[in-house]
């Protein structure tokens, strides 16, 4: 992806151990606080900008350690002191919890926000939303914490049509798996065939005019016109995708300009520079109409921001992982031609030569930094230099040991997903719906050029193999047209169980890895996918008087077991291999490994406020067994290559074959 052009911010990063030692009153200097990596360095994100707002100062010259504040929440006591009213004491700076971002969630940690400012600061994210509406409380957090994700301002279009999402409606055959009904100790797995099911095609992207994208690409200071840029502004977040849309109303809507926005009301859409999606608006209910959220944002300091862009080219080989290889069943034939291509750059890296120095390193172009890789693009005598040496011996070390990790190069890259913009402008003029793609059908320009006919399709994190997709490349003459400024682009059709199966993926800014990699093709098999059944959480009145149920909600979410879970999959895996396939035990493993994604999904939930049940002890506990088969199948113990993903494992690893020597001897 194209990068972000903001500057970066210091704050202090400290956990609750240490604060509790010093009676939650702690004063620190920001050397000490470097030397200790107690102090970090965030990217701009849009808090940043509403507090130098705030301040009437540039963000640049605000030193923020004053204001806002990372905490570690290292024993789950501690959690309630540090979002009480009593709050932390920074260098004399009382601070008070702000949000819970999700991505801070997983790591146990809170932001706090300088007590003087924070007020002012959750008005000005309330962005005057009307607080009578009833909201999910984890929701309504996760919302608020956009304002903390790294962006890069823009500009706001003249004019904004908020618009419905476009539902379709279809058949297919799945795999269901329910662990709702708690008198049962496992979830419910069952096939159901043919039945009645709804895709959201635009759940989560949005459509701009062309001009109105080369206005982004001027402020972003690109040389290009992207393909698309992930947005951020008040209560919303997406993907917005250039599309000729006006060609579109006078070539199917018979030139009829003017189109119902989702409050009822008629707009001019030769007046409108971007179609919203009530998806990424999230809380579009909470505002009368598209002027009044647009009168809210400007005046509470709010500004459209991009947080990622749309590269001008794809790669053209990219690395696989052990997650997307665990579910074949390969031959060594298979095995020594998968490998192959990792196997001669290796052994090209080694040759010492400049060239293939160069290519190793992937410099492809003026760094317009002070590495030491740009010391040796400037110079081929620099390869000569110990430091050098060392560095680029290390790295081919590197990739050596990723290589044991299922880190193998096949031609593919990874693509933005986005749903059928055709199909939404078919739904926003009220036509039939039909889309450019049919079922199994996606489109990338990147394959089109290259003539391939079908890919498969991976996304992280994966279970098994009914989350691998393989997809028909379309190209003809309509999708060249329409899709024409979206050629970096995955676009997925909307009339199949693409997005079950892909772990819940969806449009806003998910990344998709395809590649036609012949031994992986010939040895896939098509799979129903995985219907995991998804719960909801309550929906109340979030205002100061309820506050206490979205603090409750970070409190629920705190730490991520995803991938663990993930691991003992991986780990299950590879018990499998040693029963016969048909056995009872092969099946019963699969089916745990296809509940796999069920529970990474109830992880999730958590975050969001849901209460979801745990995979099973005695799946990955061999004290949790009660039975002989249980322990037979149980996966307490991870494949031996993790020893290559994980420092710590190695280090029980050599520990535990040391002390075993130790006792031969």
């Amino acid at each position: 992806m194209a990068g972000i052009k903001v500057d970066r911010h210091e704050i202090f990063k400290i956990g609750t151990d240490k604060l509790k030692y010093n009676n939650w009153n702690l004063s620190i200097s920001k050397k000490d606080a470097f030397v200790l990596e107690e102090i970090i360095p965030l990217f701009q994100a849009q808090h940043f900008r509403l507090i130098s707002k705030m301040l009437g100062e540039l963000p640049n010259k605000i030193d923020y350690t004053k204001y806002i504040l990372a905490i570690v929440i290292e024993n789950e006591s501690d959690f309630d002191r540090v979002v009480s009213d009593d709050g932390v004491i920074i260098n004399d700076i009382k601070f008070k919890r702000f949000v819970g971002t999700t991505g801070g969630l997983k790591n146990d940690t809170l932001l706090l926000v300088n007590d003087d400012i924070l007020d002012e600061l959750d008005r000005r994210c309330e962005c005057k939303r009307d607080t009578n509406v009833k909201l999910n409380p984890a929701k309504y957090e996760a919302y608020k914490s956009l304002t903390c994700s790294a962006s890069q301002e823009i500009i706001s279009p003249n004019k904004i049509l908020v618009v419905k999402d476009c539902i379709t409606k279809f058949k297919s055959t799945v795999i269901k798996i329910d662990d709702t009904d708690y008198s049962k100790k496992e979830p419910i797995s069952e096939i159901l065939e043919n039945i009645d099911l709804e895709n959201n095609v635009s759940d989560g992207f949005n459509l701009c005019t062309i001009e109105f994208m080369i206005k982004i690409c001027k402020v972003l200071e690109i040389d290009y016109i992207t393909s698309g840029v992930c947005l951020r502004n008040a209560w919303l977040k997406g993907m917005l995708y250039p599309f000729p849309i006006i060609e579109f109303i006078e070539k199917y809507n018979n030139g009829d300009y003017f189109i119902e926005d989702i409050w009822g009301n008629m707009q001019d859409i030769r007046e409108c520079e971007m179609i919203v999606t009530e998806s990424s608006l999230k809380l579009w209910n909470c505002y009368d109409s598209i002027e009044d959220y647009m009168s809210s944002y400007k005046e509470c300091g709010y500004e459209f921001a991009v947080t990622k862009i749309s590269p001008s080219e794809l790669d053209n080989y990219r690395e696989v992982n052990y997650q997307y290889l665990q579910s074949y069943e390969f031959s060594d034939e298979d095995i020594k031609e998968l490998c192959e291509p990792t196997v001669e750059f290796l052994k090209n890296s080694l040759c010492g030569d400049y060239e293939s120095t160069i290519k190793f390193l992937g410099i492809t172009g003026d760094l317009n930094d002070n590495s030491w890789q740009q010391a040796l693009k400037t110079n081929e005598y620099m390869l000569n230099d110990p430091y050098i040496i060392d560095s680029v011996h290390r790295m081919i070390k590197k990739k050596i040991n990723e290589a044991k990790i299922g880190k193998l190069k096949v031609e593919g890259n990874y693509q933005i997903a986005s749903g059928d913009p055709f199909a939404l402008m078919q739904s926003i003029c009220k036509l039939e719906v039909t889309g450019l793609l049919k079922e199994n059908e996606c489109y990338s320009r990147y394959w089109s050029k290259l003539n391939v006919e079908e890919v498969l399709i991976f996304r992280s994190p994966m279970t098994c193999h009914e989350n691998i997709r393989k997809c028909k490349c379309v190209d003809n003459q309509e999708v060249s047209y329409w899709y024409q400024y979206m050629d970096t682009i995955m676009i997925i059709n909307g009339w199949d169980t693409f997005c079950m199966a892909e772990n819940g993926c969806d449009w806003d800014s998910d990344i998709l890895f395809s590649t036609n990699n012949s031994v992986l093709s010939r040895n896939h098999i098509e799979l129903p996918a995985l219907m995991c059944v998804q719960k909801n959480a309550n929906k109340a009145i979030i205002n100061e008087d309820t506050m206490s149920l979205v603090v409750k909600t970070n409190k629920d979410g705190m730490g991520n077991d995803v991938g663990a879970i993930t691991n003992r999959v991986t780990a299950m895996k590879e018990v499998q291999s040693h029963f016969q396939k048909g056995s009872e035990e092969y099946n019963m493993l699969n089916y745990r490994m296809q509940c796999g994604q069920l529970y990474q999904q109830n992880c999730l939930d958590k975050i969001k406020g849901i209460i979801s049940r745990d995979m099973p002890s005695s799946w990955y506990n061999l004290r949790s067994c009660k039975n002989d088969f249980e322990k037979s199948i149980c996966a307490d113990k991870k494949p031996y290559f993790m020893i290559y993903v994980y420092d710590v494992d190695k280090a029980k690893y050599k520990n535990y074959v040391d002390k075993s020597n130790r006792k031969c001897k």
